[in-house]
């Protein structure tokens, strides 16, 4: 007699552990959402992120002229309007004969007499956080005309001249809070204004020249304290 199959011996099918086809389009789609959304965010950071840089920008710009209208307004105080020559980059420049007498690196009595008010100035401009905290350097350039000399000499010389005479009539200057602030240098002939050797053109030509410029970590540093301080908020 034939044995019968009990029900354990019955043939199964095997087990399929594949995905069916409508598991996996399932999952594409959430990936390609996932995907999507961290992608809008990261956009509206990077949007964010441009928008507080141009900021930033604007508002280091705007310290660096706002002190270049100090020193530019103490001057024509002193000197008047049309000894002051406002140059690229916010440089605010006063007629070297106004300080210096010609061929000559030691400070005039008229000289003397218009950097002291400009010491106490400058004391003020260092002493506002909101520009301390973008200013790098209060750069004093020396410049000569093209008259043959010993002219790289003669501009430093009378760079130094300037920061000493600030630092002399204002000691809190000289302090390191404040020295540190202070630069000279000197471009000899080869920075001119004005072209050409008639008078008027050497005498713009013989200056010293008053430039701000502004630290860029520090500014950056900050921007970056901003953006990381607003990505937690919106966290």
């Amino acid at each position: 007699m034939r044995k019968r199959k009990s029900y354990f011996e019955e043939e199964q099918e095997p087990a399929s552990f594949w995905p069916s086809f409508t598991d996996m389009m399932s999952t594409i789609v959430l990936v390609m959402l996932f995907v999507a959304l961290v992608a809008f965010v990261q956009s509206i950071f990077d949007a964010y992120a441009q928008r507080e840089i141009k900021r930033e920008m604007a508002q280091v710009a705007a310290v660096k002229k706002h002190i270049a209208d100090l020193i530019q307004e103490e001057l024509e105080e002193r000197v008047g309007e049309d000894k002051i020559i406002r140059g690229p980059n916010n440089t605010i420049s006063i007629e070297g004969d106004i300080l210096f007498e010609t061929g000559e690196a030691e400070i005039s009595e008229q000289g003397k007499a218009i950097l002291r008010p400009l010491s106490i100035a400058f004391q003020r401009i260092i002493e506002l956080e909101e520009v301390s905290q973008y200013l790098y350097i209060i750069l004093i350039e020396g410049h000569t005309d093209t008259v043959p000399y010993d002219n790289w000499t003669l501009s430093t010389q009378r760079a130094v001249a300037v920061v000493q005479y600030l630092f002399e009539v204002n000691p809190v200057l000289a302090r390191d809070e404040y020295a540190q602030y202070f630069a000279a240098t000197g471009y000899s002939e080869f920075k001119p204004i004005a072209e050409g050797n008639d008078p008027k053109s050497l005498q713009q030509n013989r200056r010293i020249s008053f430039q701000i410029i502004v630290d860029d970590e520090k500014w950056q540093q900050k921007m970056y304290q901003l953006l990381e301080g607003e990505l937690q908020a919106v966290d």
